[in-house]
Order: C-alpha cells, then sequence, then structure tokens
C-alpha cells in the first residue's frame, strides 16, 4: 500500500501543486479573484442603495422620485449579484470537472506506463477509492472552499475601506474584531481537518479491508470462515461510521462559534450605531449603510471557516494523488537503449529498499547477462528475485547501485538515462503472474507482435507447451477462464512471438514453468534455447537451473548483512 500522507500545520489553504499542474485551476483563480472583486462593490453598493432607500423614505414620506430609482437600481443591483454568484459556481464546477479528468488521467497514467517507482505500489483498492468516492471531494473543495477563499480575500477588504470612509469607528471596530474571526477560524480547523483526514483514511482502510476480503473468499469459503468476516466488515464499517458523524459534529459546531463571534462583532457595531444616531451625531444615511454592511465583512471569512472540512477532504485527496504521481524519476531521459543484441547488461552491486520497510526488498547484488546466454537467478522466496527483474524493467528504480549496457561497440549506457519505452522494446517479459486481457488467445499472444500471421501464433503456442490451447478460446479478464499452467504457457508464447516478430533481443522470464507438466516445461526449456538470444530466468525447478549457462543464487536481505 502506499504511504499516505498527512498534511501538516503550515499546509497552505490552497495545495500549489494543484495551481503548478493544472491549468484549469490558474484559469479558475484569475476568473474568481475578478468576480470576487466585482461582488464586494456590489455588496457595497447595496448596502448604500438600501440606507438610501430607507432614508429617504423616511425623511420624504413616500415612493418619491428619488426612492423609486434606488429601489430600481437596488433591483438591479441583486440582480447582478445573483448573476454573478452563478457564474462563480459555473465556472468552479467547471474547473472541479476540468481538474478531476486531469489528475484521473495523470494518475492511470503514472500507474500504466511503469515508469520507476521509489516506494510500494498503490493497493488497487486504494486506487479505486482514490479516483471514485476520492476525486469527489474536489467538488466540494472548488465548488464551496475556493469561492469562499476568493471572497473572503476581497470582500472584507472592500468593507472595511468603505465603512472607514463612511464612518471611522465602525471601520476600527470592524477591523479590530475581524482577526477573532480569523483566530477562531484557526483553531477550529485545526481540530476539523485532523478529524477530516481521519475519516478520509477510515474510508480508505475500509475500502481495503473489503478488498482483501473480497480476494480471499474462496478461501474463506473452502474453509468455511467466510461468515466470520461479517463481523471485521461491520466493525471496519461502524469506525467509518463514527469517524464521519464526528467530522460532520465538529464541522456544526464549528460553523456555531463562528456564527457566535461574528455575530457580538456585529452587535458591538450597531450598538455603537444606534447610541450615536440617538445622540445626533451620526445621520440616518451613514448609520444604516455601516449597519447594512458590517455583516458583510464577517461574512465570506465565516464561510470560509465553515467549508473547511471540504478543504481538508480535498487536500488530503490531492496529497494522495500527489503521492502516486511524484513518485517518479524527475529527470528526462532521452538516450535510445542500444541494440541489446550483442551487448552485455552489467548489475552493479543494486539494491532496492521500500520506505517503511526495515528489511531490503533486494540485498545488494551485482551479476553479469552476456550476449546470446541464459542466466538462472535462484533463492528462496522473497530473497528479491522479481524485484531483480522489476529493476532490469524498469519498473523500479535501484535504491543503490546501477545498471549499466555496454553495446557490442564499446559504448557504456547507464539504464538511469535510457528511455524506457525504448528499452522495453527490446524485452520480452513473463512476469509471475501473467497479465491477461478479456479476448482471445491469439490476440493476447499478439500482444507480443501485433502483425503476427495466425501460424506464427500456433507455433508460439506449441513451442510454449501449449499446443492444446485453441487461439480461438475466449479469455476472460484476467484469465480468470484459464488454469495457472494455461496462463504461463500463453505468457512465454507472448514472449516468443515477441523474440521471433518484434525484435526483441533479451528474455526476462520470473518462473516460466511454474505449474507446468513434464512435456510442457521440456517444450519451453527447448525454445528457449532455440531463441538465441540474451535470457534472464527466475527458476526453482532444477531441470530449468540445470540448463542455464550460469546460475546466481540470492539470498534474503537479512542474510545477507
Amino acid at each position: 500500500m502506499t504511504t499516505l500522507n498527512v498534511r501538516t500545520a503550515s499546509s497552505p489553504p490552497l495545495d500549489p501543486r494543484l495551481v503548478r499542474r493544472s491549468r484549469a485551476v490558474r484559469t479558475y483563480l484569475a476568473a474568481s479573484v475578478v468576480i470576487a472583486t466585482a461582488m464586494a462593490a456590489l455588496v457595497v453598493g447595496q448596502s448604500w442603495l438600501i440606507a438610501r432607500v430607507v432614508s429617504e423614505g423616511f425623511e420624504r414620506s413616500g415612493l418619491v422620485d428619488v426612492v423609486t430609482a434606488a429601489v430600481l437600481a437596488l433591483a438591479a443591483v441583486i440582480l447582478t449579484r445573483a448573476a454573478l454568484g452563478w457564474l462563480h459556481a459555473v465556472v468552479s464546477a467547471r474547473a472541479a470537472a476540468r481538474v478531476k479528468v486531469q489528475l484521473r488521467e495523470e494518475v492511470v497514467g503514472r500507474l500504466l506506463d511503469g515508469a520507476p517507482h521509489h516506494g510500494a505500489r498503490p493497493e488497487s483498492s486504494h486506487v479505486v477509492t482514490l479516483l471514485g468516492p476520492g476525486m469527489d471531494k474536489l467538488d466540494t473543495y472548488f465548488a464551496r472552499y475556493l469561492p469562499q477563499l476568493a471572497l473572503a480575500l476581497t470582500v472584507p477588504a472592500v468593507v472595511v475601506v468603505a465603512v472607514f470612509v463612511a464612518d471611522p469607528l465602525s471601520g476600527i471596530t470592524i477591523a479590530v474584531t475581524l482577526p477573532l474571526i480569523v483566530v477562531f477560524m484557526v483553531l477550529v480547523g485545526y481540530m476539523t481537518r485532523d478529524r477530516t483526514e481521519r475519516r478520509w483514511r477510515a474510508m480508505v482502510r475500509l475500502s481495503h479491508h473489503f478488498a482483501d476480503v473480497l480476494d480471499g473468499l474462496v478461501v474463506l469459503k473452502v474453509f468455511g470462515r467466510s461468515r466470520n468476516q461479517t463481523k471485521g466488515i461491520a466493525e471496519v464499517g461502524e469506525r467509518n461510521r463514527k469517524e464521519t458523524m464526528g467530522a460532520l459534529r465538529l464541522a456544526f459546531l464549528s460553523s456555531f462559534v463562528l456564527e457566535l463571534v461574528a455575530t457580538i462583532s456585529v452587535a458591538l457595531v450597531a450598538v455603537s450605531i444606534g447610541l450615536r444616531i440617538v445622540e445626533g451625531h451620526l445621520s440616518l444615511m451613514t448609520g444604516l449603510f455601516v449597519l447594512v454592511l458590517a455583516p458583510g465583512a464577517y461574512l465570506p471569512i465565516r464561510q470560509v471557516g465553515a467549508h473547511f472540512h471540504d478543504s481538508a477532504e480535498g487536500q488530503a485527496v490531492a496529497d494522495d494523488v500527489y503521492a502516486i504521481l511524484d513518485d517518479q524519476d524527475v529527470a528526462v531521459r532521452r538516450t535510445v537503449a542500444p541494440d541489446l543484441g550483442g551487448a552485455t547488461i552489467v548489475v552493479d552491486d543494486v539494491s532496492v529498499s521500500y520506505p517503511g520497510r526495515t528489511t531490503p526488498a533486494l540485498a545488494p547484488t551485482s551479476l553479469v547477462l552476456e550476449p546470446g546466454r541464459v542466466l538462472a537467478v535462484t533463492g528462496s522466496s522473497g530473497c528479491g528475485k522479481s524485484t531483480l527483474v522489476d529493476v532490469l524493467m524498469g519498473f523500479v528504480a535501484p535504491t543503490t547501485g546501477r545498471v549499466t549496457v555496454r553495446a557490442a561497440d564499446g559504448t557504456t549506457y547507464d539504464l538511469a538515462d535510457i528511455d524506457l519505452a525504448s528499452w522495453r522494446s527490446r524485452m520480452a517479459w513473463v512476469p509471475q503472474v501473467p497479465g491477461l486481457l478479456s479476448g482471445t488467445v491469439a490476440g493476447n499472444v499478439r500482444l507480443g507482435a501485433r502483425d503476427a500471421s495466425d501460424d506464427e501464433v500456433a507455433e508460439a503456442l506449441r513451442d510454449a507447451g501449449a499446443p492444446d490451447l485453441s487461439p480461438q478460446r475466449e479469455v476472460h479478464e484476467g484469465g480468470a477462464n484459464l488454469s495457472a499452467g494455461e496462463r504461463r504457457r500463453l505468457a512465454v508464447a507472448r514472449a516468443l512471438l515477441r523474440v521471433r516478430r518484434a525484435g526483441a533481443t533479451v528474455m526476462l522470464l520470473d518462473e516460466p514453468t511454474a505449474g507446468l507438466d513434464t512435456a510442457a516445461e521440456e517444450d519451453v526449456r527447448r525454445a528457449l534455447r532455440a531463441a538465441d538470444v540474451t535470457v534472464l530466468v527466475v527458476a526453482h525447478r532444477r531441470a530449468l537451473v540445470d540448463d542455464a549457462d550460469r546460475v546466481v543464487p540470492l539470498v534474503p536481505a537479512g542474510m545477507a548483512a
């Protein structure tokens, strides 16, 4: 499972990574500032018109021409504010949709491009939760929190200036009490953020637990333990429910606190205005203008505090998204892979360690892959054989050491500098768990060479010990309708076809004969010898090891130390 990041107390209200990586966010922020500034001016204008209507109506006794004009202007301002509010909501919704599409594409592309990663790959259940309900948290982040953040930066400043010009004492009162709202908002925000992040983590744990139970359901049913898992899922679900209700309760309480502080602050302004109007030191027009306008200084900041949990959820999701996107090599690889037909591949003291693990996944290892030779890697389970293959494929970046390639002309290349697409185009790979797509046997074999003919597909299946596998046989997603041996033989056929038709000159095979009978294993051994390419094979079975030109045993990291 990927390491989940936790926001620190110094996390900014707007994640700078969203701004740097998304043009939609930058455009949206610029539009938000413009719209918020216009809305701030309209708030001042609306307050002035309300004060004008009331004062003129009292002083001139009725709807005289001045009052009528002010009422019509007030209606126009209210309609304009409503239109700008609608426009703000539309812009934020579209920005959220575009950002979600962009982030989903980047995450999926990052997980599928096979670029080297420095930590453990995220579990599928976590990715599903992140790309589904997790990414939807950005809707409220963009639709509620960021619009209020833009308003909180412009409206209070405009209101304080307007009030100070009209009544300096009220302006000073608002300027002094506004920081109290900010202080309480920060204090409440700390608690709300932590509780909201805990709720997101609880939902992630629930998805992990459910996925684990689903994966092992067959085994659990065989041993009659499937019913016992109901209690476990119920307990994890109950924890998720408690965290959700706790976050909601704290959000409501935080809104109450901010409302109380804002109400008391407005009351201070109102009392001062009322006393001075009664004493004749302030005109009714000015007093009404300030009194109507004063709540507008506090409202945007209160709304930011009320929507802070939307910010916490959105940034918790963004942290997990960028934990995946940032786990890659930052250097641009421009060197095209050399011809590996006569090249020597050197693994020089390579080790791999994952964050959060005390024992390396691969202890420091050195070996040489000589052109046209077969090298067998042996060792007990967990010693890093599959990790070594991942390093050679470029899926995992070495923690220490390096992989170099000495071409036939004597030029030496570092795998860290080689473009991975060109590198993998020269490889034929059989993983420990072969990946199969929904379709036919022939379609899956042709993933090694799309332009291969039917005869070439049939020949590859035959050489892989699978003459009984019909090319037209249907294959379900992941090869669910095939046995383990059939899936492995199909993957070997695909690798052979890649060598014969796509020009691959290096084969990396992770236990290619596991689960095969003696006859099928003999076919695979014969085909590997006849391929006449550089081969690294992870092997447990004696016959495959005996066929190798050289054997390199790996030992677990603890024993190597």
